[in-house]
């Protein structure tokens, strides 16, 4: 499993297609019951850091989709995804972490606004 990093990156439009693409695949790649690890060793990126982005977007994307909307507990999400649950653990609290810092930068930015 990659390790999740956090890396925060402008995507140029060629990359952003190549993102939106590989995502997509992913997730129809889960629908149809791989493991994550087969959905998005299934997926061809030939850059290997746009890829463990994706990756690690995509874990993101299904904690937060099927753990905080659909109310699946940890445990169930890393079954179905055939994870350890300490990946979905760790996982999840950096997109805690992610949120904490758009948040704490949005924030930043508005108050330099009105100074």
């Amino acid at each position: 499993m990659t390790e999740f990093n956090f890396i925060f990156k402008d995507y140029s439009e060629e990359e952003s297609k190549i993102y939106e693409g590989a995502m997509k695949k992913i997730m129809q790649n889960i629908k149809n019951g791989m493991s994550f690890r087969d959905a998005v060793d299934n997926v061809k990126v030939d850059d290997n850091e746009l890829k463990a982005l994706i990756e690690d977007d995509a874990l993101k994307i299904l904690i937060a989709e099927l753990c905080y909307v659909s109310k699946i507990p940890f445990e169930e999400l890393a079954n179905m995804l055939k994870l350890p649950l300490e990946t979905i653990r760790k996982a999840n609290f950096e997109m805690l972490e992610d949120v904490q810092l758009t948040l704490n930068n949005t924030f930043n930015k508005n108050r330099r606004g009105n100074a």
